[in-house]
């Protein structure tokens, strides 16, 4: 997969993606330079490593000659590669979204951010959700096609923080999920250099895995596990602002239990997602009209829960994508309080997307 070109106007959040040509191959384009002597330390590979698999260049960097040049590729795709011609391919079809011939990536997986940084940009571009984290020694880190976001601009982040969940280019007519990485020296564009002999230096953040498919969820080297789900605060506080932040917007939420982990219920919204997920915390009697006219007791749709005691995961989607999303999610996960979608055979899916 290559990106030719992606103009971005920061500041006022405003992104120009530029025409995108891309070009799949088995074999990654020669390196046009040799690789510059890594002097960053501390900094963490944008991708967990799945068990014992850790996350390989696919495609490399190439700096075109001419300004058309169909082979410019300013940084690096990042998946997962088969350990030989037959090894996960049930799982992760060649051809498929989650596979070609040498390489796979499951479904879920966070990108994470490669060093502790300030982020300048976070919406969605012409190819998918992007990140861009100006970091303080002077250099940026960009990271795109992912399928949602898990940060906003102007937020303090951490190396190996979640950022988001890889997907694919909405320009890929095969869909095929990978990270796209770039390391810009100076902060911005025009200094990008070759990730790779960078990230044959930095730590590798673990997570445990199995070949099942499940979404993945990282494993922060310096604070322990996190993931997808996040706790609300106690009643009669304000909402956290990644809760704020979904007011207008479409997508898909999975409430559990913060004790044990137990699912829930799932839910989701076309346009009102942060009004649809708080409505489950207002837990005194009153009429919902907002769920036709169920009380906070009701059954589905109308459940409420004590904040304190769940936790959440939202994936943000478009409108159109919104309800296909959550009855998938239903299937998957059988949610405790759902009536509506369950499955009639229950999987082993536990995580969320």
């Amino acid at each position: 997969m290559r990106d030719r070109s992606l103009g971005l106007v920061l500041g006022g959040g405003v992104v120009a993606a530029g025409m995108l040509l891309w070009r799949r191959s088995r074999t990654a384009a020669p390196r046009s330079e040799a690789p510059v002597q890594p002097p960053l330390v501390g900094w963490t590979v944008p991708v967990p490593t799945l068990g014992d698999r850790p996350v390989v260049v696919s495609n490399e960097f190439h700096v075109g000659t001419k300004p058309e040049d169909p082979r410019e590729h300013l940084g690096v795709d990042l998946m997962f590669r088969r350990r030989d011609a037959r090894d996960l391919i049930a799982v992760y079809p060649p051809k498929t979204a989650n596979g070609t011939p040498l390489f796979f990536m499951p479904d879920g997986v966070s990108a994470l951010a490669a060093s502790s940084g300030t982020v300048s940009f976070a919406d969605m571009t012409g190819m998918g959700y992007s990140v861009i984290i100006q970091h303080p020694v002077g250099w940026a880190t960009y990271y795109t096609h992912l399928s949602a976001l898990a940060v906003k601009r102007g937020e303090l982040v951490r190396a190996g923080q979640p950022l988001g969940t890889i997907g694919a280019s909405p320009t890929d007519g095969e869909h095929l999920k990978h990270l796209h990485f770039e390391l810009w020296s100076g902060g911005k564009r025009s200094g990008a250099v070759d990730p790779a002999p960078y990230l044959a230096t930095w730590t590798r953040v673990s997570s445990p895995w199995s070949p099942s498919g499940a979404p993945q969820v990282a494993r922060n080297a310096r604070n322990g596990t996190t993931s997808a789900y996040r706790a609300l605060g106690d009643r009669g506080e304000s909402y956290p602002e990644w809760v704020r932040a979904l007011k207008g917007k479409a997508g898909v939420y999975i409430i559990r239990d913060a004790e044990t982990h137990e699912c829930l219920y799932v839910g989701s919204s076309a346009g009102r997602l942060y009004d649809t997920l708080t409505r489950h915390f207002q837990t005194w009697r009153r009429w919902k009209g907002f769920w036709k006219g169920q009380y906070g007791e009701g059954a589905d749709p109308g459940l409420t829960y004590p904040r304190a005691d769940v936790e959440v995961a939202v994936r943000v989607t478009s409108p159109g994508d919104a309800l296909d999303e959550e009855m998938r999610t239903i299937a998957r996960l059988r949610p405790r309080d759902n009536q509506i979608g369950q499955p009639d055979v229950a999987t082993d899916e536990t995580v969320p997307f």
